[in-house]
């Protein structure tokens, strides 16, 4: 008797059990509109009622419960702001984000599709006013093809309406998705998921009718070639990532004892929950090391352990060492914006730079001021440079002093803003500040940058303090960056041999200090130091010059004579930009060598003055003073074009009008060339006038040689 009572209340159990329905909502987002999909047995009742920016969907099955924990992993619009359920078996509340309307329709008698998209719901019709009314019209029907049709049988194609029409479905909801074709669906009511009885149609379909559309034409023209769509992760919205959730009222120390103690179940079985728990609130505060160590305890990671990893990673200043679950969501309106930007380290293109600022200022005070130096110097680098002051007045309202950090990334506003001094005094007070730690070193590489830039000086007491950085973090991982500091500080204080001995020693400070150097030592230093400095190098420090920094180089070099130098430089595989200025090198070193063909030849493509300066010196070494003269008349050069018109000796060529030195001697000489006027009947009239031609002579003479005499 004991027994089947048992049995029978098991059963009872069993059956309220059965009738209890779990319904998972799936969702995705369209081009214009967003999607939710709900699984439900066949022949359920359904109804989808409407609200201002809302909407209620009841279903007719017993204690359901609308799973809905995945909701919004896949949504990245603001259409559907909540969705939530107060109690098993009550109606799903949908609640919009925007002026939107939702419709629904019944999708192979076991989903339904609910597709919220921007718009205005219309007024329902009013009672009193009757449907319209069509007269029925009765088509007649030839009796001889009602009988053929009912004597047709087609035992051979498995006829089946149901599978007809959930083919047809198919196809049509494609083309809708493909925008080929438009659906009119039935106004939203309660309806019945039990098909209708239809006529027989064949169920094989593929037998008898082939539906293609446009895109399934294009396939087969475009073929391969067709640009891959770049798959981008779905974003992670503020309420699945929940950080502001991750710790509670309770001071820390009580929230911490509290979960540690529950962390260990039941034959010492660690409670993941709790684990996770622990996790979020360790990094919530700013305790990554400690996180990551909480995270240890799981036998597996989950995709919440990865964020919360990734953030304490962050947080405590560690390089990723798997996959970063924030790829690629700076374009997510949600929290997981900010920490993609952090962790990437730069701004992308399609970053929303409002929800990275609004998750900024809901952040707790103290990782407002650990992480907000950082994000503004990330904005300041991408040009947003009002945003990154606004992200430093909020860093400013919850500091008690201004950090080291602080004032170094209002440094680098400033520096952007293209206020050098005050950039200059802003980094000079990190160098200055007590317990900067690292702040101070790289502080003082900006500096140091700064001035190799606008090519100032460096103080001896900066530079004393570059060399005492370089051997205090000689082993750390700014040892390399300290080393090349004090290089450029060292040429920026005309110490170039010191300078260049340090990069001879120590080749691991990288070719960017050399490149700094060389510039330099170019710019400022004498000829024989450049020349002892520029003409040691090694190959393969030739080779590692920047494109500009070599050609200033070979510019010198060429200046000064040594052609053979210049040319190696000018010549080199690897540079692609500086074209002409790099010909024009060669050019110049060709004509030191006696070369003037091979000049004309590096010369051939540029149209510009120096260019043809250039030619005239080559020809002029062929001595075709015509020619060179034709070039330098060209380009403007009147003086330099009578020069060698003169001595090609074509007088008839000079330019009369151009008031040039050559053109002046040919005139006098002229006048001198031509005889005097002698009257032979009037002797004392020729006599004054001999004498007075002679006096004129003497004054043409003594002009004449002021002018050729420099």
């Amino acid at each position: 008797m004991i027994r089947a009572i048992l049995l029978a209340g098991a059963l009872s159990v069993a059956a309220s059990l059965a009738q209890a329905r779990d319904v998972t909502v799936r969702s995705g987002e369209h081009d214009g509109y967003t999607r939710l999909v709900f699984q439900i047995p066949s022949g359920t009742e359904w109804v989808l009622s409407r609200k201002k920016n809302g909407a209620r969907l009841s279903v007719e099955l017993d204690e359901v419960s609308f799973d809905t924990a995945s909701v919004f992993q896949r949504l990245t619009q603001a259409r559907l702001a909540t969705i939530s359920q107060s109690e098993p078996g009550a109606t799903l509340e949908m609640q919009f984000g925007c002026d939107c309307v939702a419709s629904a329709f019944l999708y192979k008698e076991t989903m339904i599709v609910v597709d919220i998209a921007p718009g205005k719901a219309l007024p329902p019709l009013s009672a009193d006013i009757p449907p319209p009314a069509l007269p029925k019209v009765q088509k007649e029907k030839n009796p001889l093809l009602v009988k053929n049709l009912q004597q047709l049988e087609l035992p051979l194609l498995n006829l089946s309406t149901r599978r007809y029409e959930d083919q047809l479905s198919n196809l049509l909801l494609r083309g809708a998705d493909r925008e080929i074709v438009d659906l009119h669906l039935a106004p939203v009511g309660p309806r019945s998921s039990t098909p209708r009885s239809g006529p027989v149609i064949p169920s094989d379909l593929n037998a008898n009718i082939n539906v293609t559309s446009v895109l399934d034409g294009l396939n087969e023209l475009l073929g391969p070639s067709l640009p891959q769509l770049e798959k981008r992760p779905p974003c992670i919205s503020t309420a699945d990532l929940g950080f502001a959730t991750w710790a509670g009222a309770a001071p820390f120390p009580e929230q911490v004892a509290s979960l540690r103690s529950s962390l260990f179940q039941e034959f010492d079985r660690i409670d993941t929950k709790q684990v996770l728990k622990l996790a979020k609130l360790y990094a919530y505060s700013g305790f990554g090391a400690e996180a990551l160590q909480a995270l240890d305890l799981l036998e597996k990671q989950t995709p919440d352990a990865d964020r919360i990893a990734a953030i304490s990673r962050y947080l405590d200043g560690t390089s990723m060492s798997g996959p970063n679950p924030f790829a690629g969501l700076q374009r997510c309106e949600s929290d997981a914006a900010i920490w993609a930007v952090l962790i990437e380290g730069m701004l992308a293109e399609d970053a929303k730079l409002q929800a990275i600022e609004q998750s900024f200022v809901r952040l707790p005070d103290h990782l407002r001021r650990h992480i907000g130096p950082t994000l503004a110097e990330i904005l300041a680098d991408a040009g947003k440079l009002e945003a990154a002051r606004r992200v430093l007045r909020s860093v400013d309202r919850v500091e008690t002093d201004a950090s080291a950090g602080t004032t170094q990334a209002e440094a680098k506003v400033a520096a952007a803003e293209g206020d050098g001094p005050k950039s200059e005094a802003l980094l000079s007070k990190v160098i200055e500040t007590s317990g900067a730690e690292l702040k101070a070193p790289l502080a003082l590489a900006r500096l140091i940058e700064k001035r190799w830039l606008d090519r100032g000086s460096v103080s001896p007491k900066e530079l004393d303090l570059a060399a005492s950085y370089v051997v205090e973090f000689r082993r750390t991982d700014i040892g390399a960056q300290m080393l090349q500091t004090q290089i450029v500080a060292l040429s920026l204080s005309n110490e170039f041999d010191q300078a260049m001995d340090l990069l001879q020693a120590q080749d691991a400070a990288g070719f960017g200090a050399l490149d700094r150097v060389a510039l330099i030592l170019t710019e400022r230093a004498d000829d024989a130091t450049f020349l002892r400095r520029v003409v040691t190098l090694t190959p393969r420090q030739q080779q590692a010059l920047s494109t500009d920094t070599a050609l200033a180089v070979a510019e010198r070099l060429v200046a000064l004579g040594f052609a053979n130098a210049a040319l190696e430089l000018a010549s080199r595989p690897q540079d692609k930009a500086r074209r002409s200025g790099r010909a024009r090198v060669r050019a110049q070193a060709a004509l030191l060598q006696r070369r003037p063909h091979q000049a004309i030849l590096e010369l051939s493509d540029d149209p510009s003055d120096a260019a043809q300066s250039l030619r005239g010196q080559a020809m002029q070494m062929t001595e075709d003073y015509g020619a060179t003269a034709d070039l330098f008349r060209e380009i403007g050069q009147v003086e330099e074009a009578d020069r060698y018109v003169w001595l090609a000796d074509r007088p008839d060529r000079l330019d009369e009008e151009s008031g040039s030195k050559f053109s002046a001697i040919h005139q006098t000489t002229q006048v001198l060339s031509a005889p005097p006027n002698r009257i032979p009947e009037k002797p004392l009239a020729d006599a004054q006038s001999l004498l007075e031609d002679s006096a004129q002579t003497r004054e043409r003479i003594l002009d004449l040689l002021a002018k050729v005499t420099p």
